[in-house]
């Protein structure tokens, strides 16, 4: 496990080299990228599909990745990006396709389903971030713009 936990930190690393993020992010890339992955595999020892696996980790990445956004003051892309790459289903992938060259067309669907699950859950994951992150920007305008209107109605 520990081996896993390395080339997760390194893969994470790898990908904020390779989409030019600034040197400063680099170990908190990896870190984040480690973090997914640690999650996902939590999740997938505790009997989660790996779709459900995912779809925690991913959820997980988020709000460590507005954690480090706020302290950094980056946006959290910047920790998004490599802290997803160890849980995209690339190797469901490999597997689908390597199934259908050999022509075993049941197990290759099966893969591929699997795959398209992942992506799924990851790309629903986006979407409750987004939701989450409107209504919370939503309440917070709200609760800023209260106290100002108890002062103008008290001047009145």
């Amino acid at each position: 496990m520990l081996i896993k936990l390395f080339f997760s930190f390194v893969a994470g690393c790898a990908i904020a080299i390779l989409y030019n993020i600034e040197k400063d992010y680099t170990l908190l890339c990896g870190l984040s990228g480690m973090f997914t992955w640690f999650i996902y595999y939590i999740c997938t020892k505790l009997s989660f599909s790996e779709a459900m696996s995912s779809l925690i980790a991913l959820l997980a990445l988020i709000f460590l990745s507005h954690l480090l956004s706020k302290w950094k003051n980056v946006s959290s892309l910047v920790f998004n990006m490599p802290g997803i790459m160890p849980i995209v289903p690339g190797g469901l992938l490999f597997k689908t396709f390597n199934n259908l060259t050999e022509k075993h067309y049941e197990v290759a669907l099966h893969y591929g389903f699997q795959a398209c699950l992942v992506g799924g859950a990851i790309a629903i994951g986006f979407i409750i971030n987004e939701a989450v992150s409107k209504i919370l920007l939503a309440a917070k305008i709200k609760i800023e713009e209260e106290p100002f209107i108890n002062k103008k109605n008290k001047s009145s």
